[in-house]
């Protein structure tokens, strides 16, 4: 029968797509199912369904009227029988802004059956013109306890601190984590990362250990690359299982994201596909809003700063303290606006690599890694501090996304904590700890002379984690000794 069956909506704008919408404005479905064994072995079944914004017509008067459809939702057993006497539906208002290329929202409902084979139905119907879209898939109950739940894939999911614990637009919550959920991960050079979440079933009255692996697998099934197993630990019943994977340079394509769980003497995998878009179609529609100014797309220098107010230039001025002499930077303060856009234009022309061609690639690389690094990196609600001035956000500004990353929730005494290794050009690392609760991860460790380390960085991180760390970098940080002590 059906429980807490409702809806969510989310507004993406998918700009790098792998492949625009059909003509007929189709639906897609995803399904995810968990098991629970506390009722009477039933199972949850949570799904997304993509409803294309270019199917739908303006209602209501003027420029600013809106759009709007309704949902309509029904589950079919294998006889054809509905679970209910009647077919579940709501309305959802969009604003008529939204009608933009690739844009759509996503609905979402939860239901719990009983062992079985099911047939989910959902129909969507624009108000304004009637016309209707449907789209169906089937749902099995499980009928034995399984390992593990279905694969959920997301571009983001975070667990909230305390003051930060009503889910934002797009989110929804499972257990601690808030979720933005989608029915096909789209990853973009610029956003790489891809998060994962399944629960895995511990059907024994002991705590059982284990590992995870997590690996990528190209169109053909061969793996394209693998994460170092994770050590678990299920307590009686399960737990959930979640991470990320850091996917900077992976080419674009279609791939699968594949989780081994490996617990209880047995290996269970589950997965699901995901797509990467290519650098170039990224970055022609993220120079649109990278620097907040009305010029962008792929034209050179001069057209890109042209017409830009004077707020809008010293915002693009203002991070390249990272890459910048002190000297020049105070140069340009001093300037009239006519001369801060001759000096960003100048300033640009010197670092084009290419500069035979119109576009100056090396400026549209660090502007989009500010943009990301503003939108991945900021610390909290509300905080004035931008992204790529916090530690994260500046070495990723700096030097793009790591080749390896280490991720560690917290674990005793130890601090959440990241490391980021680079292996391309000079070799080097950097550590990271969340010290604040509310990630704000600090740079406390780092082979790079040009930063700074903290002097009890491994009194922080604590013993068991600094070793961690250094069997991840295949470093000794402790000279040799095999001690309890630092």
């Amino acid at each position: 029968m059906f429980r807490n069956f409702r809806q969510l909506l989310v507004i993406v704008v998918a700009f790098a797509s792998a492949a625009p919408l059909s003509a007929q404005d189709s639906l897609s479905m995803r399904v995810v199912r968990y098991y629970r064994a506390d009722d009477a072995g039933k199972t949850l079944v949570k799904a997304f369904v993509e409803v294309p914004y270019s199917m739908l017509r303006p209602g209501g008067s003027g420029t600013d009227g809106t759009m709007s459809y309704s949902v309509s939702a029904r589950v079919l057993d294998s006889s054809g029988m509905s679970l209910l006497p009647e077919a579940l539906s709501w309305h959802t208002r969009v604003p008529a802004s939204m009608q933009a290329p690739r844009a759509v929202g996503i609905e979402s409902m939860q239901f719990a059956v009983t062992p079985g084979l099911y047939r989910l139905e959902v129909t969507i119907t624009d108000s304004a013109s009637g016309r209707r879209a449907q789209v169906t898939q089937a749902v099995e109950g499980y009928r034995t306890a399984p390992t593990a739940s279905d694969l959920l894939l997301s571009p983001a999911m975070r667990v909230p601190d305390a003051n930060d614990t009503v889910p934002q637009p797009g989110e929804m919550r499972l257990g601690n984590t808030l979720v933005a959920p989608v029915v096909t991960l789209r990853l973009t050079p610029l956003r790489p990362q891809a998060s994962y979440l399944l629960e895995a079933y511990n059907g024994s009255g002991d705590e059982q250990t284990g590992s995870m692996e997590v690996s990528i697998l190209g169109q053909d099934g061969s793996p394209v690359t693998r994460t170092p197993p994770t050590p678990i630990r299920l307590g009686p019943g399960g737990g959930v299982l979640k991470g990320s994977v850091d996917l900077d340079g992976l080419p674009e394509g279609r791939y699968t994201l594949q989780v081994a769980v490996n617990a209880g003497g047995a290996t269970t995998q589950r997965s699901a596909g995901f797509e990467m878009a290519g650098l170039e179609a990224t970055l022609a529609s993220q120079q649109q809003t990278a620097v907040a100014g009305p010029t962008g797309g792929t034209a050179g220098d001069e057209a890109y700063f042209a017409a830009m107010t004077e707020a809008q230039l010293d915002t693009a001025a203002a991070p390249l303290v990272l890459i910048a002499r002190s000297r020049d930077l105070r140069t340009y303060e001093t300037l009239s606006l006519d001369g801060k856009r001759r000096f960003l234009v100048e300033f640009w022309r010197g670092r084009d690599q290419t500069a035979g061609t119109p576009r100056n690639e090396e400026r549209e690389r660090f502007y989009g890694a500010i943009a990301y690094a503003n939108e991945q990196y900021r610390v909290g609600r509300g905080r004035q501090e931008l992204g790529w001035q916090t530690d994260r956000g500046r070495i990723y500004a700096k030097h793009g996304a790591p080749d390896d990353i280490l991720r560690r929730v917290q674990s005793g005494a130890a601090p959440p904590y990241e490391v980021w290794r680079y292996t391309r050009g000079r070799p080097r690392y950097y550590i990271f700890a969340d010290r604040t609760g509310i990630g704000g991860y600090n740079l406390i460790h780092t082979s790079d002379l040009q930063e700074n380390s903290l002097p009890g960085w491994m009194e922080i991180l604590t013993f068991e984690a600094v070793r961690d760390v250094g069997l991840f970098l295949n470093v000794d940080f402790f000279g040799g000794s095999s001690g309890s002590q630092f």
